[in-house]
């Protein structure tokens, strides 16, 4: 059987290239006698990740899993007062139809006929964007599976009448547990790793860049280093933080456990980015998420041990959070995410070996 997964892998993101692992590890492991492929940006560095899988192979699919991720969703541009709306549809739906099924589908046959599944993915916002919320229906209607990674997505597929089930990202699952498990327990540090990404859409009056920067600025006596999931994708971050310390995720001459490692040095994680709040609670790390986009309030709800500095960047908030005293034992909520991940993945299986196997 043919099986491709597609996400935003190849754009060195860390967060991603975990998701990559995951899902490849998965796969081998409960789907015999497939040829699995994985779709993505164009990227050499790709191959030094995946161990048996081909990518941005021209097979002709028989499943297509959309493997984790935000796949839909309608941001509010921040570069503009007026209602306008910059997201993953065009004002065109014929024309981004068709781009979308040349780029996902079989890339030679004008007629998809493979199955599609959703995997530990996430929906929204759509900001009354009715076109976005209507494409994103088409795509998910009478596909083979649908696991959300979250309650806010499970509820947009019950509005819909969509039939899902209610899991977590994968990268909560026993299958990434191996990459963390023989990290060392490391004293506290008093070192704080600031996680960043870059952001062009309306989340609130306030920049959060130069809040954050301020804040830096005007406490020299933390011991802050800038850390970057996403080269590729946060020129302005790397712009902007030449002259402090920093670590970038360099995927062309790191490995994943190396990286982890840097990361287990920090006590403390300040992160603009959803799988740096993943990877720094795994690892027993404090927590402050900070709300650039609403799954980042979402994951503070799945683990309320996370601190949230919301959306307003106040920045004697946040100064008040870094000198709290945060939790740093998350495991009691992320061994219930675990299992929700790991279940998930379970029924994805029994789904596939039911429609292909006859199982």
């Amino acid at each position: 059987m043919n099986i491709s997964i597609k996400g935003a892998y190849g754009d060195s993101n860390f967060g991603d290239d975990l998701l990559m692992i995951v899902f490849e590890d998965f796969i081998k492991a409960n789907i015999k006698n497939s040829s699995l492929n994985f779709i993505g940006a164009e990227n050499s560095y790709v191959s030094k990740f995946l161990c048996d899988s081909s990518y941005n192979n021209n097979q002709k699919d028989d499943l297509l899993v959309y493997g984790g991720g935000t796949q839909f969703f309608s941001f509010i541009e921040k570069s503009t007062l007026k209602t306008k709306l910059k997201n993953n549809i065009s004002k065109s739906p014929v024309k981004i139809l068709k781009k979308v099924l040349q780029k996902l589908g079989p890339r030679n046959e004008t007629v998809t006929s493979f199955e599609k599944a959703f995997l530990g993915f996430g929906l929204g916002p759509f900001n009354n964007n009715t076109q976005a919320i209507e494409f994103a229906k088409n795509q998910l209607k009478d596909s083979l599976f649908t696991g959300v990674r979250d309650q806010v997505s499970y509820d947009y597929c019950n509005d819909w009448n969509i039939q899902s089930f209610l899991g977590a990202d994968v990268v909560f699952s026993s299958g990434f547990n191996k990459y963390i498990q023989n990290v060392p327990q490391i004293e506290d540090s008093n070192k704080i790793g600031i996680i960043v990404r870059d952001w062009e859409w309306k989340n609130s009056a306030a920049d959060y860049q130069e809040q954050l920067i301020s804040f830096i600025n005007s406490n020299p006596q933390l011991d802050v280093t800038f850390i970057v999931f996403a080269k590729d994708k946060d020129p302005k971050w790397m712009k902007r933080i030449q002259d402090y310390k920093s670590i970038v995720w360099n995927p062309e001459t790191m490995e994943i456990n190396d990286f982890i490692e840097i990361l287990n040095s920090f006590s403390t994680f300040i992160t603009a980015r959803y799988h740096g709040a993943i990877i720094a609670g795994l690892l027993g790390k404090k927590v402050i998420c900070v709300e650039i986009e609403p799954k980042l309030r979402i994951l503070t709800q799945q683990i309320p041990s996370f601190a949230l500095w919301n959306n307003d960047f106040d920045i004697p908030k946040l100064n008040d959070l870094v000198q709290s005293d945060l939790e740093k034992d998350h495991q009691k909520y992320i061994s219930e995410l675990r299992s929700k991940a790991d279940e998930m993945l379970n029924q994805f299986v029994k789904k596939y070996n039911s429609r292909f196997n006859g199982e």
